[in-house]
């Protein structure tokens, strides 16, 4: 039943951002190259692609072969990341994409586990920095 249900949800919020999220929050431009839309297009589609597989490989794996109680834990994760992606989006609206998306790195490795303070520290500052030279560069 999980793989089935794991599956419905992360399929179901694919097709939603296919078909909702990625036409109304992109705008085509006469600039020459690729469309605005077709990053996201191909994030989401081979997310879609890895939750088929996620799904048949939990419908033939055994029931031994699946370690432990991961229903409670696994969720908890999962609404914790989400959590902390709803933070850092408000985070970037309200101050700019520096700030919040480097905010959003930190909670995102707090949300998944990471308590090791050296860690989040590199992934901060990894993150800062790969953000200002974005900025810097105009990309």
């Amino acid at each position: 039943m999980r793989p089935f249900a794991e599956f419905a949800i992360v399929a179901g919020l694919c097709l939603f951002a296919l078909f909702v999220v990625i036409p109304a929050g992109t705008v085509e431009s006469d600039n020459f190259g690729l469309s605005p839309a077709m990053l996201p297009i191909a994030t989401v589609s081979f997310i879609l692609i890895v939750s088929v597989f996620s799904l048949v490989f939990g419908l033939v794996r055994t029931p031994e072969a699946i370690g432990g109680d991961l229903g409670s834990k696994g969720m908890r994760g999962v609404l914790l990341l989400v959590l902390a992606t709803l933070i850092g989006i408000f985070i970037i609206d309200k101050s700019n994409i520096v700030i919040g998306g480097t905010a959003l790195v930190v909670l995102a490795s707090l949300a998944i586990g990471e308590r090791k303070l050296v860690v989040l520290t590199g992934m901060g500052a990894g993150a800062l920095a790969l953000l200002l030279l974005v900025e810097w560069s105009g990309l």
